[in-house]
Protein backbone atom coordinates (compact mmCIF):
# COMPACT_ATOMS: atom_id res chain seq x y z
CA UNK A 1 0.00 0.00 0.00
CA UNK A 2 1.34 3.41 -0.96
CA UNK A 3 0.92 5.92 1.88
CA UNK A 4 0.28 9.41 0.49
CA UNK A 5 2.76 12.13 1.45
CA UNK A 6 1.40 15.27 3.12
CA UNK A 7 1.21 18.22 0.72
CA UNK A 8 1.32 20.92 3.38
CA UNK A 9 0.95 21.55 7.10
CA UNK A 10 -1.48 19.36 9.05
CA UNK A 11 -5.03 20.55 9.64
CA UNK A 12 -4.55 20.11 13.41
CA UNK A 13 -1.28 20.67 15.21
CA UNK A 14 -0.51 17.25 16.71
CA UNK A 15 1.34 18.83 19.67
CA UNK A 16 -1.50 21.11 20.81
CA UNK A 17 -3.16 20.67 24.16
CA UNK A 18 -6.96 20.80 23.85
CA UNK A 19 -8.73 18.67 26.46
CA UNK A 20 -12.17 19.77 25.20
CA UNK A 21 -11.64 17.97 21.91
CA UNK A 22 -9.23 15.02 22.18
CA UNK A 23 -7.98 13.91 18.78
CA UNK A 24 -7.07 10.30 18.06
CA UNK A 25 -3.37 9.59 17.73
CA UNK A 26 -3.95 8.05 14.30
CA UNK A 27 -6.15 10.86 12.95
CA UNK A 28 -5.13 12.02 9.47
CA UNK A 29 -5.92 15.60 10.55
CA UNK A 30 -2.67 15.54 12.55
CA UNK A 31 -0.64 14.54 9.48
CA UNK A 32 -2.40 15.95 6.41
CA UNK A 33 -3.85 19.29 5.28
CA UNK A 34 -7.67 19.36 5.07
CA UNK A 35 -7.75 18.77 1.31
CA UNK A 36 -5.93 15.43 1.65
CA UNK A 37 -8.30 13.42 3.87
CA UNK A 38 -11.97 12.50 4.02
CA UNK A 39 -14.19 12.79 7.07
CA UNK A 40 -16.75 10.03 7.61
CA UNK A 41 -19.57 10.34 10.12
CA UNK A 42 -18.50 7.09 11.84
CA UNK A 43 -16.33 3.98 11.36
CA UNK A 44 -17.43 1.89 8.39
CA UNK A 45 -16.38 -0.90 6.06
CA UNK A 46 -15.86 1.90 3.49
CA UNK A 47 -12.83 3.13 5.47
CA UNK A 48 -11.26 0.08 7.12
CA UNK A 49 -8.52 0.15 9.74
CA UNK A 50 -5.19 -1.13 8.43
CA UNK A 51 -3.37 -2.92 11.26
CA UNK A 52 -0.06 -2.96 9.37
CA UNK A 53 0.32 0.82 9.71
CA UNK A 54 -2.39 1.72 12.24
CA UNK A 55 -4.41 4.12 10.08
CA UNK A 56 -7.74 4.24 8.22
CA UNK A 57 -7.98 4.71 4.47
CA UNK A 58 -10.77 4.58 1.94
CA UNK A 59 -11.62 1.09 0.73
CA UNK A 60 -9.35 1.50 -2.30
CA UNK A 61 -6.48 2.47 0.08
CA UNK A 62 -5.73 5.81 -1.58
CA UNK A 63 -7.18 8.51 0.70
CA UNK A 64 -6.70 8.80 4.48
CA UNK A 65 -9.96 8.85 6.46
CA UNK A 66 -11.09 10.31 9.77
CA UNK A 67 -14.14 8.74 11.44
CA UNK A 68 -14.65 11.17 14.36
CA UNK A 69 -15.76 14.51 12.88
CA UNK A 70 -16.84 15.83 16.29
CA UNK A 71 -13.27 15.46 17.61
CA UNK A 72 -11.73 17.55 14.84
CA UNK A 73 -14.58 20.06 14.58
CA UNK A 74 -15.62 19.31 10.99
CA UNK A 75 -18.83 18.21 9.34
CA UNK A 76 -18.53 14.83 7.60
CA UNK A 77 -18.03 15.07 3.87
CA UNK A 78 -18.80 11.38 3.49
CA UNK A 79 -21.77 9.67 5.08
CA UNK A 80 -20.86 6.07 5.88
CA UNK A 81 -23.48 3.63 4.74
CA UNK A 82 -25.45 1.77 7.43
CA UNK A 83 -23.81 -1.34 8.83
CA UNK A 84 -24.43 -4.47 6.81
CA UNK A 85 -27.36 -6.32 8.32
CA UNK A 86 -26.76 -9.88 9.51
CA UNK A 87 -28.53 -12.54 7.44
CA UNK A 88 -32.11 -13.20 8.46
CA UNK A 89 -32.29 -16.59 10.23
CA UNK A 90 -35.67 -17.21 8.58
CA UNK A 91 -33.99 -17.06 5.19
CA UNK A 92 -31.34 -19.64 6.01
CA UNK A 93 -30.66 -22.29 3.38
CA UNK A 94 -33.25 -25.05 3.56
CA UNK A 95 -30.93 -27.78 2.35
CA UNK A 96 -30.18 -30.91 4.31
CA UNK A 97 -28.02 -30.41 7.37
CA UNK A 98 -25.35 -32.71 8.69
CA UNK A 99 -22.93 -35.11 7.17
CA UNK A 100 -23.94 -37.58 4.54
CA UNK A 101 -21.75 -40.64 4.21
CA UNK A 102 -21.94 -42.94 1.21
CA UNK A 103 -22.27 -46.06 3.36
CA UNK A 104 -25.26 -44.69 5.28
CA UNK A 105 -27.19 -43.95 2.07
CA UNK A 106 -26.46 -47.42 0.65
CA UNK A 107 -27.52 -49.09 3.91
CA UNK A 108 -30.87 -47.26 3.76
CA UNK A 109 -31.43 -48.37 0.18
CA UNK A 110 -30.75 -52.03 0.98
CA UNK A 111 -33.00 -52.09 4.04
CA UNK A 112 -35.96 -50.56 2.17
Amino acid sequence: MEIPEPAGPPYIDPDREDPSRPVCGICPATRYPRAQFLVYNRPSWECPFHPENGHRYTHDETVPACVHPDKIGLEPDRIASPPKAPPDPGEAPTGRRGWSFPWSASRRRRSS
